[in-house]
């Protein structure tokens, strides 16, 4: 007799969970992709010290639109830094219209669209900017000198991210 209870229950609780009404749930959108996935190998072979990499934007800083990871060359007193930001929320054009951006400048990046630019950033900073094409969004490279140098930082900043175009992921169309 007790079978014959236990079967109808079961069956009535299954058609009641088929009848609700089930809202469509948000799928996530697309994640950034993380500069620091960078692997320490292609570091070394770009010229940089491949046991550095500073995540993130500092102790107590959230900038929502953007993942960074900051490299420097080996040694201890070193002349710049390469940032490497990452965003799906901003796009290529939205870098390209910033009105801080001058001399821009488009260069060839493995097929990948891709523009140098300077960015107004304060007296002492001399930095030069690569934003490359990632749809849906945009990955920048940026060379900061911190000691007085005759070098050209896009000219660094080019050549950091033409050997490290082959870390970046798969655009999205």
């Amino acid at each position: 007799m007790r079978k014959w209870v236990v079967v109808p229950l079961t069956a009535a609780v299954l058609v009641g969970a088929c009848g609700r009404d089930v809202q469509p749930e948000a799928t996530a959108g697309p994640t950034s992709w993380d500069p620091c996935s960078i692997t320490p190998e292609a570091i070394a072979a770009t010229g940089l010290d491949p046991t550095y990499r500073d995540e993130g934007w500092g102790e107590g800083i959230i900038v929502e639109d953007w993942e960074i990871c900051t490299f420097k060359p080996l040694g201890v007193s070193v002349p710049y830094f390469l940032a490497v930001k990452s965003s799906v929320t901003q796009t290529f054009a939205d870098v390209r219209r910033d009105s801080l951006e001058f001399e821009p400048r488009d260069v060839a990046l493995g097929g990948r669209d891709a523009f140098t630019y300077r960015r107004v950033m304060g007296r002492s900073a001399v930095a030069c900017n690569i934003a490359v094409d990632l749809p849906p969004g945009v990955v920048v490279f940026t060379v900061n000198y911190v000691k007085e140098d005759e070098s050209d930082p896009c000219a660094i900043a080019l050549t950091h991210a033409t050997d490290l175009q082959s870390a970046l992921p798969v655009a999205v169309k």
